[in-house]
């Protein structure tokens, strides 16, 4: 069957962006989007470049030429605007970083569906542009709208301590609260995750893909089942035969999170632990909804993962 590359720059953008969103799966070897703030981020800049193009009279992405010319101009511009405008270095970069997961997405969408077509490469350009940034407007401290990471796999990858990585892999990827990966905020409280947690392996209900599957006791003494990529399973199977449970101080967990969001650019007051499951639920609740489910149905089943049971509570977690 023939390829059918889309007509208009802007469902070529989405075209090319699909091929590459990989929420909640580990970022090692792959330059896909694992998170849906920077999906959002990446989308709603690459969709100003099309537009930008689109202006100007061009047709086609693939067209090698066209693209880095118009992104030269498009970066000047843009450059110069920000710098009238005393904008951010940070605003700067996150453009920055857009069009080159869009050069990436542009090259994997080729070779995914076998086009002869000369692949895109602009970091050059890219990184002259990173490097003015750097002297031409001032460094500022990002501004976040909401408790999610914008980088949650960033975040955890900074984090050294390999207990309270585990634990904020877990959070994630399957929506557990901290109290369900051994660190209770109650200090009387002690809740482990134990060998008794650990329950195998089953097709995850929204993809129908092999996840492993780890039970936790939350929230009022409700046990929820929550699916994670067999990677971080596997982590926590050994971490359980070795350590024979997985426990840590609330604060001392937090605190690592905490270093590693300020590491990142990530840090916002109140963000904490609970940050990562408020990404849980905006992936998760994206993810049902692209395989099918209705608005409803997705926030009943990001309810029973994050052991809510009321869909006006996810409310809290999928608004932005």
């Amino acid at each position: 069957m023939a390829h059918r590359w889309p007509r208009s720059l802007h469902s070529q953008v989405e075209a090319v962006l699909q091929g590459i969103r990989s929420f909640r799966q580990t970022k090692t070897g792959t330059g896909g989007i694992h998170s849906f703030g920077s999906w959002k981020v990446y989308r709603f800049e690459a969709h100003k470049f099309a537009q930008y193009m689109h202006d100007k009279g061009r047709e086609s992405l693939l067209d090698k030429e066209v693209v880095a010319e118009d992104m030269a101009t498009y970066l000047t511009e843009k450059l110069d605007y920000y710098v009238a405008a005393k904008r951010s270095r940070q605003t700067m970069e996150t453009a920055l970083s857009a069009l080159g997961k869009l050069e990436y997405a542009i090259n994997f969408y080729a070779v995914n569906h076998g086009l002869s077509v000369t692949p895109l490469d602009t970091e050059e350009l890219r990184m002259g542009f990173y490097s003015q940034s750097k002297t031409r407007l001032p460094k500022s401290s990002k501004v976040f709208g909401n408790r999610a990471y914008p980088d949650p796999v960033c975040l955890i990858e900074h984090i050294s301590n390999p207990t309270f990585q585990l634990q904020a892999s877990l959070q994630y990827e399957g929506g557990l609260r901290a109290e369900g990966v051994g660190a209770p905020s109650n200090r009387r409280l002690k809740n482990p995750l134990t060998a008794k947690g650990l329950r195998g392996t089953a097709k995850d209900p929204v993809t129908g893909l092999l996840m492993g599957v780890v039970a936790a006791t939350e929230k009022g003494g409700k046990e929820t089942d929550h699916f994670v990529s067999l990677e971080t399973y596997t982590r926590l199977e050994q971490y359980i035969l070795t350590h024979h449970q997985l426990e840590s101080e609330y604060e001392t967990y937090v605190d690592a999170i905490n270093l590693a969001a300020r590491i990142t650019g990530q840090y916002a007051r109140g963000r904490g632990s609970h940050g990562l499951k408020h990404n849980f639920a905006q992936e998760r609740y994206l993810e049902c909804v692209s395989h099918g489910f209705s608005h409803e149905q997705a926030l009943q089943q990001t309810s029973l993962e994050t052991s809510h049971f009321r869909m006006r509570e996810t409310l809290t977690y999928t608004s932005g």
